[in-house]
């Protein structure tokens, strides 16, 4: 096998450079991930060597690939990185040359190494060609080599589309490459590179935990070429002589490693740390470090959270909470490293007292320690967070809940891939908490389909698909919950690119008054229908009073709740949820009752004779009562809910043009209230009753369903789909419609007991007429 080392390295020394702007048959960036995938499966053989009958077979298939592999860079990426960036191509070269050597050899662990150091050294060199066109101001070569790249992946900043694809977008639709554009396309990518040199790092120190040695090897491998495509700025900020030693300390960890000696490694792995301590690979804006910040602030709360829950005297009793304290540790440790250098920068000892907070509470975490401990510490770090970086994060920050979603996302995956079904439904739930009560809230006015749509891909489906809840349930394969997940993060980034858009005042205004109408207009046509008939029969006031001192309450309850929610509490989803969905059946509780008794009223007393006594004389102590309470539950079941929704239109809006649409909403609804109200005086009292018993009726059909539909969202009530009704916003809204078993069997109970209960009635009303003629 030697030989194919010097075919090798002869064929790589002897091309002749081509232009950059050249035609290549496949892309560049799928020419990378073709050689990426083709390494993998080289080195995936070298380890069923030892089990082959015929190892030498297998040796000479692994060589195939590797030829593949050397061909595919040869022609299709080596002329245009010769032409930009040598050094970039010499080491790619020279990585290849040691994989060569590795499968000469037979070692796996070097040809790791060795596969790790030639996928970051081609993302090099796509960040070298990329800088020498940018320079060139030729945007084409830009947009070809500008797809071989990574991405920020597990603590997304940035989530609908990068910087620099955007940017360069921009400068493709206006004919040049300006100054702007060259800053913000490399500062996207060494963002990256930084963030992903880091998680290497990380990943390398687990390996070294589990004693993987070529998962040790290949992580070493990478951090080599993340730190080349980082040297030239880490140098010029922080010095010639500190790179250097970055380089030595990553040189010195892969002999140890090849010889497996732990100790060795892990003191040049924490020497390397040491050396990044300082280093930023963007200077960040006061808006990016406030952004960050945020995320830095939630995920630490969380921490503390997930652990109180998943881990009890000493003993892990949920997994999946315990494992979501450690991911939010990490992604706390994460950003932290990221803003170490802004926050070292104000206050040097705050910064180094954080450190070491994150680095007890990791500690005392893995040895399943005291939960107050964890507390204790949690809460300390948050107010040096807050105090250093002037930040809090809540349910309102959207930026910083789709990053939570996301990592909670991952953790379904993960307990999937794992077999726990039960800890991936505890992630999805939490996951669709987190959007209910940020992004939700804002989207349900302003894209009330999209949110639908989302809300489905969390539960029971959408477009035909089943949703996450039903997969889970099911037990489904990891290939169906991968596509799930996919699925529901596209729609989670159109969210996000929506929301990103802001609101002007007019359309600020617009879903200010569209919020108020929406959720003020089921309450406005019960109370007004009531009212209306009450009229309508002359009955005594004290009886409307009643209905008033309902509605006041509850008017009051909804202003203290907004009062309570922006300076006391803060209303967790979950509570949410079980608040609306007993408020919702509680008014179908009353709505029963009053509609029976209306009912009862005509067709068991004589209708003239009903008219005359009037209602009121009729009306019993708790018929009085029964209205108070369906004034107070319908009013501050919709009260409730717009304190919600205008807490979240404020996150987009200013004041003045929320309150100017509020207002504007409000007079829609008093006119609507004043137009029933004079349809009672007009309109003969029996078709008035049949159109508002119908309405009535109507809207407890509606509030069965959605009340049902908030306490499965509260997690109170499974959710089963039924596949035969169908998915329509109209019917949801309107009709309390879900397709799932749960709401559509309390609704068709509703109806049974409605006619069962009128059907009684008008049996009562025909004995009670036949027994008064024949007297």
């Amino acid at each position: 096998m030697i030989r194919h080392f010097w075919v090798v390295i002869a064929c790589l020394i002897v091309v002749i450079p081509l232009r950059p702007a050249q035609a290549q048959e496949v892309s560049v960036w799928q020419t990378g991930e073709n050689i990426r995938s083709t390494l993998f499966d080289a080195q995936r053989l070298l380890f069923t060597t030892e089990r082959a009958d015929d190892p030498e077979a297998i040796y000479a298939e692994a060589q195939a690939l590797l030829d593949r592999a050397v061909t595919a860079y040869m022609n299709q990426l080596q002329p245009t990185a010769v032409a930009y960036s040598p050094e970039a191509a010499t080491a790619v070269t020279e990585a290849l040359s040691h994989a060569q050597h590795a499968l000469d050899s037979e070692n796996p662990i070097l040809f790791a190494a060795a596969r790790g150091r030639i996928w970051t050294n081609l993302l090099w060199t796509s960040y070298a060609v990329v800088e020498g066109a940018l320079a060139a101001g030729d945007i084409s070569a830009v947009q070809m080599w500008l797809p071989l790249r990574e991405y920020r992946e597990a603590t997304r900043v940035n989530f609908v589309e990068s910087l620099a694809t955007r940017a360069v977008r921009t400068a493709a639709e206006q004919g040049f490459i300006s100054d702007e554009t060259v800053v913000m396309v490399l500062n996207d990518l060494r963002d990256t590179y930084y963030f992903r040199l880091r998680d290497a790092l990380n990943q390398m120190d687990a390996a070294l935990t589990s004693g993987y040695a070529t998962r040790v090897a290949e992580w070493a491998g990478q951090a080599q070429g993340y730190f080349n495509i980082l040297h030239a700025d880490y140098a010029a900020k922080l010095g010639e002589s500190q790179a250097a030693a970055a380089i030595d300390a990553l040189a010195g960890i892969e002999a140890p490693i090849l010889e497996q000696d732990w100790d060795a490694v892990s003191s040049g792995l924490a020497a390397l740390s040491d050396l990044l301590i300082g280093y930023q690979p963007v200077e960040l804006s006061p808006d990016l470090v406030a952004e960050r910040g945020r995320l830095l602030y939630l995920f630490v709360d969380l921490i503390y959270t997930e652990y109180r829950d998943g881990v009890r005297g000493g003993e892990i009793v949920i997994p999946i909470e315990y494992q979501e304290a450690v991911t939010f540790h990490d992604q706390a440790v994460s950003i932290f490293t990221e803003l170490r250098p802004v926050i070292a920068a104000a206050d040097s000892l705050a910064a180094d007292r954080l450190a070491a907070l994150l680095d007890e509470i990791d500690a005392v975490m893995a040895e399943l320690g005291d939960r107050e401990r964890v507390q204790a510490m949690v809460e300390e770090v948050l107010v040096l967070v807050e105090t250093a970086l002037d930040v809090r994060a809540d349910s309102a920050d959207t930026t910083a809940v789709f990053t939570i979603i996301d990592t909670l996302l991952d953790q379904i995956v993960t307990s999937v891939q794992a077999g726990r079904y039960d800890d991936a439904e505890r992630a999805r739930l939490e996951a669709y908490a987190m959007f209910e009560g940020g992004p939700e809230q804002r989207l349900v006015h302003r894209a009330p389909v999209m949110s639908r749509e989302l809300e489905g891909l969390f539960w029971e489906g959408t477009g035909g698909q089943q949703g996450l809840a039903m997969l889970l349930q099911e037990e489904a394969s990891l290939s169906t919950v991968e596509e799930s997940v996919a699925r529901l993060r596209a729609r989670l980034t159109d969210a996000e690119s929506f929301l990103a858009a802001g609101l002007s005042d007019t359309l600020a205004a617009a879903n200010s008054a569209i919020i108020i109408i929406r959720e003020g207009l089921e309450a406005v046509l019960i109370i007004g229908a009531i009212l209306g008939y009450l009229r309508a029969t002359s009955a005594p006031r004290k009886y409307s009073r009643w209905m008033y001192i309902g509605v006041g309450s509850a008017i009051a309850l909804s202003i203290l709740t907004w009062w309570a929610a922006q300076s006391l509490i803060a209303v967790s989803v979950s509570n949410r949820e079980m608040i609306e969905g007993a408020a919702s059946l509680i008014a179908v509780v009353v709505l029963f009752y009053v509609t029976n008794w209306l009912f009862h009223k005509v067709y068991v007393i004589d209708w003239m004779t009903f008219v005359k006594d009037r209602v009121g004389q009729a009306m019993t102590t708790g018929s009085a009562l029964a209205l108070a309470g369906l004034g107070f539950t319908v009013v501050y079941r919709e009260g409730f809910e717009t304190v919600l929704f205008y807490q979240a239109l404020l996150f987009d809006a200013e004041p003045a043009s929320v309150l100017i649409g509020f207002l504007v909403g409000a007079v829609i609804i008093l006119g609507v209230t004043y137009a029933i109200l004079q349809m009672s005086r007009r309109i003969p009292l029996k078709p008035f009753f049949l159109v508002t018993t119908i309405l009535l009726l109507l809207l407890a059909f509606n509030f069965t369903g959605t009340g049902i539909r908030e306490l499965q969202e509260a997690g109170v009530v499974s959710a089963t789909l039924l596949s035969g009704l169908p998915e329509d916003l109209i019917l949801m809204e309107v009709f309390g419609l879900f397709p799932t078993v749960e709401t559509t069997l309390g609704q068709a109970i509703f109806v049974a007991a409605i006619a069962l209960t009128f059907c009684l009635s008008h049996w009562q009303g025909r004995r009670t007429h036949a027994a008064a003629g024949q007297g």
